[in-house]
Order: C-alpha cells, then structure tokens, then sequence
C-alpha cells in the first residue's frame, strides 16, 4: 500500500531549483535573517519533516536542520539528519525546554486536531526571543478542496492562526496570505496578475479529468497559504 507521501509528495524536491529550496531561501532571507541576523549555527526544527526536503534546504544555507515528525517511514529518510519521533497531539516535543532557535512548520497544523499541544510545545522548545514560522492552507481559499486530502482535521483561517499564537504566548504575531509562486515573492507587484488568474474557472486548473495534474500559475493563483511568523517573549 502507498504511504501518505508516496502518494502527496512524489517529485524530486531536493534540489537546488526544486520550489522546497527555493522556500527555504525565501523564508531565510525575508523571515529568519531579518530576526536572527547570520544564521550559521542557529537551530531550526521542522516540525513535520516528512522526506525532509526543508532539512536539506535549511541545512544549505548554514543552519543545523532537526525533524520532527511522528511517521516511523520518516525517520529513515535522510539518516545525516536527527529526525526524531512524536506524536504531534499528544507528545513533549524531544527537545529540552528553551532549547532551539527557530521552529518551522509547512502544511502539518492541519493534520493535528490538538493543535493546542502543538503550539503549547512550539513555545516551550523556544528560547527566549525565539521565532515560530507556521504555514498553513488558508482556509477561505481552499474550503472547497480541503477535505480531498482525508488526513486533514483541523482548518484555519488567518484571523484563527494569529489568534491560535497570542493565546499560547507569544508576541510580534502576523498572519498572511501568501502565495506559492516564487515569482510573486521575488516581484510583489505582480500580485495583481496572480488576482486576476485566481478568477478562471476552477476546471482551468487541471490538465487532465483524474486531477492528478495541474497548471501551477493557476492554481496557486488560487489557492493562498497562510503565513504565520511569532517570537517568544525575551523575558
């Protein structure tokens, strides 16, 4: 039987041009280096790892990359790695208190229906002035195709996920919508563009009836991620 990420994640992403890469040079450039200044030597834990394509990423510009993620079949992915096992509901996050400087997560708070574990752990294992980096499907976007994936429990909107990360704690709290498409990163003022494709029909989408492949300016056009960065209190 295929596992989850045979079946959701089966491109080659590890790559220095694959899109996980060149999200980890956005989320460094315009997230973690504006609030640590030089990265080298500074821990990220992503939380959710999954094949680790975000480890690779982050470990590439100078960070010390940990996973966390509660699939046994994950653990084995990337064996130069410390990827340890939690369930993500239930589980003290296996790590001290206080102990790492940056926690990531890309498209896991969704499948984790104690989502109060989650943050309450993520706020733990953060040093004092620690930066939270949550991403998320933005609920308003994708309500009509959040139930495809049968592994998700839990959505969010971005009102809810700011509101989610005051209650927990922490401070300097911002949500956005932010689109998959490094284009738009690298040249804002094309968002009007990526507004007016968002606006074709929902079948444009798809280059076949199976729905198995798509046209990617189409549909991350459409459908917005949620953004959401939160330090832990210094003191």
């Amino acid at each position: 039987m295929p596992s989850y990420l045979e079946t959701h994640y089966t491109r080659d992403e590890y790559s220095e041009t694959a899109y996980p890469q060149r999200l980890c040079d956005h989320i460094v450039s315009h997230y973690i280096r504006p609030h640590v200044g030089n990265v080298e030597q500074k821990t990220i834990l992503d939380v959710g790892s999954g094949k680790g394509n975000h480890l690779v990423g982050f470990a590439r510009r100078g960070l010390i990359a940990l996973g966390l993620d509660k699939r046994k079949e994950c653990l084995k992915v990337l064996d130069t790695f410390d990827i340890r096992e939690c369930d993500l509901e239930r589980d003290p996050f296996p790590f001290e208190t206080e102990s790492l400087d940056i926690v990531f997560s890309k498209s896991v708070i969704e499948h984790v229906a104690n989502a109060d574990n989650f943050l309450k752990e993520t706020y733990r294992i953060l040093k004092p002035g620690g930066l939270a980096i949550l991403m998320t499907p933005d609920w308003r976007t994708q309500a009509h195709l959040f139930w495809d994936d049968y592994t998700h429990v839990k959505p969010w909107t971005r009102k809810g996920l700011q509101n989610a990360l005051i209650i927990h704690g922490f401070e300097e709290v911002e949500s956005i919508l932010f689109r998959q498409l490094p284009l738009l990163w690298k040249y804002p003022v094309l968002e009007w563009l990526a507004d007016a494709i968002a606006l074709v029909p929902e079948s444009w989408k798809w280059k076949d009836c199976d729905e198995s492949a798509f046209r990617e300016w189409i549909r991350f056009s459409k459908e917005k991620m949620l953004l959401a960065t939160a330090v832990k209190p210094a003191g």
